[in-house]
């Protein structure tokens, strides 16, 4: 399905942005099913898993789904707040892309690629910086979600960049390092793809990802702690 929305809008003449929009669209609606209740599922039990542990607390698993599944709500409706915040940032860097070529097109600059390259140099940079920041405030709003029952939305977004102040840096490092880590194994996978993919293949990549993920999730979880105050109760 990715080869053919790029093949469509080649034949098309499709600029760079809309031909990657076109593969992201894809993408979400392929991953959404699973990515709305297994993962959402598995890293609320992950979380828990991973706070029981830091507190010396016996790992019980039917206490972890059950935890796990109370907090599903919460990490939907906070993972919908922070999917419609970077479509809001991601709408306005579009905007921009699709009518300042024109404004300087009716200003007599007829280059269409200047003025998109332009725009998207100028407001690339914010872009990547914002769309960072979301990620790291809303995987720590994750861990919040989880262990303080009370906080969820965008009551857990505004906690969590409270939380955070002073160790920003630490935690875009964090993020930094668990996307690259993503990004190696879905480029293993496209190229295994591309070659052919043997049937052991498969696993040992979505146990790749899989480690990836809980990695990521335990780091989070331990930055909470780090992030928490010493007088601060559950």
């Amino acid at each position: 399905m990715l080869r053919l929305a790029d093949h469509l809008l080649e034949q098309n003449g499709g600029l760079p942005l809309p031909k990657l929009l076109s593969v992201n669209i894809v993408r979400i609606v392929i991953c959404l099913p699973s990515a709305i209740t297994f993962s959402l599922l598995g890293r609320a039990a992950t979380i828990q898993a991973v706070s029981d542990s830091y507190n010396g607390i016996n790992l019980n698993g039917r206490r972890l789904f059950t935890r796990g599944g109370l907090a599903w709500v919460k990490l939907l409706q906070t993972s919908f707040l922070e999917f419609m915040i970077v479509v809001g940032l991601t709408g306005v860097l579009v905007a921009s892309l699709a009518t300042v070529p024109k404004i300087l097109l009716a200003c007599g600059i007829r280059s269409t690629g200047l003025g998109f390259w332009g725009v998207l140099g100028f407001l690339g940079i914010p872009f990547c910086v914002a769309f960072a920041h979301v990620m790291v405030v809303g995987n720590l709003a994750w861990v919040l979600n989880v262990l303080e029952g009370e906080c969820y939305g965008f009551e857990s977004l505004a906690k969590a960049r409270s939380l955070m102040k002073g160790r920003k840096q630490t935690a875009l490092g964090m993020t930094l390092l668990s996307n690259v880590g993503f990004r190696l194994v879905e480029s293993l996978f496209e190229f295994r793809m591309n070659k052919g993919l043997s049937l052991w293949e498969g696993p040992m990549l979505v146990s790749m990802y899989s480690f990836v993920l809980i990695l990521d999730t335990v780091m989070n979880v331990v930055f909470y702690y780090t992030c928490k105050p010493r007088d601060y109760v559950l």
